[in-house]
């Protein structure tokens, strides 16, 4: 009977598996290895931050005005990979983002043409963190004139309170910095700006157009980092840990 008993469980078992759905697949023809990994298209994306950290917007839901081009959801940033596989938004903290559409309003009073572009809002510090740590070779000093020490309570960006922008015009060109965005060279220094326009490696436009950049978020309630043309805060560091929750 027990032999019997054993016999009927395992054909059971074989019908279950058999009508079970199979994993998905993929065969590499080269080597015949085979892959059980989900396909890269199937990756999701659009991650709401805001789910997690309900005092965060979506700046194009306060002002579709705005334009975003976010430059570590793809390879074209100083680290040269994709940070962000996932989060195709850029979010703020709401006042934050309420200061920007307010700058966008001033922008477009003065040139109705133009327009904000910014590279990045709200950054996880396990992205700062990734950061950090692909800039090994530089000494922390030095480094941390770039970008923010995750140990030391990281960046603006990690709070929603700090923007990467630029102003781009009718055409939807950005106009021209003297220095691209995420340019860890001295050029990009809003401090030293008039020594490179003594030297002739900046020209009067390019601080012209740094200085509109600057008037326009600095009338809003931002104001730039030296090391940084592009880098704006809403707040202090202090005032952020304060205010808001860290992104993680």
């Amino acid at each position: 009977m027990r032999f019997f008993l054993l016999i009927f469980c395992g054909f059971i078992l074989f019908s279950c598996q058999s009508k079970a759905k199979p994993v998905a697949q993929s065969v590499n023809s080269d080597t015949t290895e085979v892959s059980t990994q989900i396909p890269l298209q199937k990756v999701e994306k659009g991650i709401d931050l805001s789910l997690k950290n309900p005092t965060l917007v979506d700046i194009q839901k306060l002002d579709s005005s705005l334009k975003i081009d976010i430059k570590y959801a793809t390879k074209d940033n100083f680290m040269g990979r994709v940070l962000y596989d996932s989060i195709d938004r850029i979010f703020l903290q709401k006042d934050v983002a309420e200061k920007l559409v307010k700058a966008q309003k001033f922008l477009k009073a003065r040139f109705p043409d133009y327009s904000f572009l910014v590279y990045d809002g709200a950054r996880p510090i396990s992205v700062q963190q990734q950061m950090w740590d692909a800039l090994d070779s530089i000494p922390p000093k030095e480094r941390g004139r770039f970008l923010s020490n995750p140990a030391n309570g990281g960046s603006l960006h990690n709070y929603g309170a700090a923007v990467d922008i630029t102003i781009v015009d009718e055409n939807g060109k950005p106009l021209d910095m003297g220095a691209p965005y995420d340019d860890i060279r001295k050029i990009a220094y809003p401090r030293l700006e008039q020594y490179f326009l003594k030297n002739g490696e900046l020209t009067e436009k390019q601080i012209a157009n740094r200085q509109l950049l600057r008037s326009i978020l600095s009338k809003a309630g931002f104001y730039n980092i030296t090391t940084e043309w592009w880098h704006f805060n809403s707040c202090t560091r202090q005032q952020a840990m304060k205010k808001y929750r860290l992104i993680l």
